[in-house]
């Protein structure tokens, strides 16, 4: 454990602080092998305050294409009007570390006013998200769902980055040249693994997204690691018409992150993201969580419906994967299902089951120096609810396998089935 902050955080509280924002007096980061994260530096009550951001310090697509667009010239603004936020907000952040480096004026500046933010997020070599695996770590995954999620999430990254390093290019060959994949990729990392829905700045915070919300990063609060259930509350203050927020002067509007659980000196304080399976933690922010309850398995069953069905641990939501394959064996809807349609989709979904169970990757320890030791504790979390998962959906279907049996017998037929 380190014993003193870096000279990075501490340049993120003088900042935060500088625009009416700040960390609790009696915080401290901490930093050691696995990360960083907040400690109180004493005992602490609860409902304790941790951390406020200003709205202007947050990072959202208008910000981050108002000072790409005041870089770039707003001649650009045909060109980059189908960039997605992340698009947006990952060049903003690439070009802190691009021309900040080239053009001393920009730092800090209100082009780029992020970069002491920006200077305590992890090292690219500190990332843990599965595009930052190795390609012996991202072999342990082959056969999951994981493992095609993150070959889509490359494909796609890849070509939003093309997109905007295209129209940079034009501008400036030579920060085209700086603009690099793997800068674009740190940055949309970033905003995968910090970014929080834009109604958390609605009067009414949430972490509900909704189609209209939107990627945002909000500096210092974003420092917080996750845990589960962790009793946590968002409050967004404004300044009444005197220009004060709960007595204090206030210019801006602020988000802050209030910690109900009384911490005592030495502890670690935690966010929580709200409940995510170890599939989305991994993806997006590079943990996991052991015998997540919250783990899930997303199913679509080829040739019927087209629909996908997120099925979590005993078989939680498996109600309308059944349904639809159950359909797919009655002659209409209106009409009951027979003890043969039931015996047909059980043995169509116990089939599906026991090929995606044979497709999962030997649950071993992965014998090879390629494979850091925390990846290798991702792959056991993750393949430990995913088994967990479709066992539970076969036993689902046994259950059905035996209403039929009992609709059977209703009807005077004494079905004997043969245990494969």
């Amino acid at each position: 454990m380190s014993t003193a902050e870096s000279t990075s955080c501490l340049a993120l509280k003088s900042w935060l602080s500088e625009h009416g924002g700040g960390f609790h007096p009696k915080t401290r980061f901490n930093q050691d092998a696995s990360g960083s994260g907040v400690l109180v530096t004493d005992d602490l009550p609860k409902d304790l305050t941790v951390v406020s951001c200003p709205f202007e310090l947050v990072i959202t697509q208008t910000v981050a294409k108002t000072s790409v667009l005041q870089i770039l010239g707003d001649s650009m603004v045909i060109q980059t009007h189908e960039w997605s936020e992340r698009q947006w907000i990952g060049t903003y952040i690439s070009l802190h570390w691009i021309i900040s480096q080239q053009y001393e004026r920009f730092r800090g500046s209100d082009t780029l006013l992020h970069a002491r933010y920006l200077d305590t997020l992890p090292a690219p070599d500190k990332l843990r998200t599965p595009l930052h695996f190795s390609p012996a770590e991202l072999e342990l995954f082959k056969g999951t769902n994981l493992y095609g999620a993150t070959m889509d999430r490359e494909w796609e990254w890849r070509k939003e980055w093309n997109q905007c390093n295209e129209i940079v290019a034009q501008v400036n060959t030579f920060l085209g040249e700086l603009f690099t994949w793997d800068r674009y990729l740190t940055a949309a990392t970033y905003v995968s693994s910090r970014a929080f829905p834009s109604s958390l700045l609605s009067p009414t915070p949430t972490l509900v997204h909704s189609p209209s919300t939107q990627p945002i990063l909000i500096p210092g609060v974003d420092a917080l690691n996750h845990a589960r259930g962790q009793p946590v509350s968002w409050l967004v203050t404004y300044p009444d018409d005197r220009g004060t927020t709960n007595g204090a002067t206030s210019e801006q509007p602020k988000i802050s992150l209030v910690i109900h659980s009384p911490p005592v000196k030495g502890q670690e304080l935690f966010n929580n993201y709200g409940p995510k399976p170890n599939s989305e933690l991994i993806l997006g922010y590079g943990f996991s969580i052991p015998n997540n309850p919250d783990d899930t398995i997303v199913l679509k069953i080829a040739g019927v419906g087209g629909n996908k069905w997120e099925v979590g641990r005993d078989s939680r939501g498996a109600e309308g994967l059944w349904n639809e394959i159950l359909l797919n064996f009655v002659e209409s809807e209106e009409q009951r299902p027979t003890y043969e349609d039931v015996l047909d989709a059980s043995a169509m979904l116990q089939e599906m089951l026991q090929a995606l169970i044979q497709r999962l990757p030997i649950d071993q320890e992965p014998h090879t120096s390629e494979v850091r030791p925390e990846v290798a504790t991702m792959f056991r979390h993750y393949l430990e609810g995913q088994k967990d998962i479709l066992f539970s959906l076969m036993e689902f279907s046994r259950a059905r396998e035996q209403d039929a049996i009992s609709m059977a017998s209703d009807e005077g037929i004494n079905l004997v089935l043969d245990d494969d």
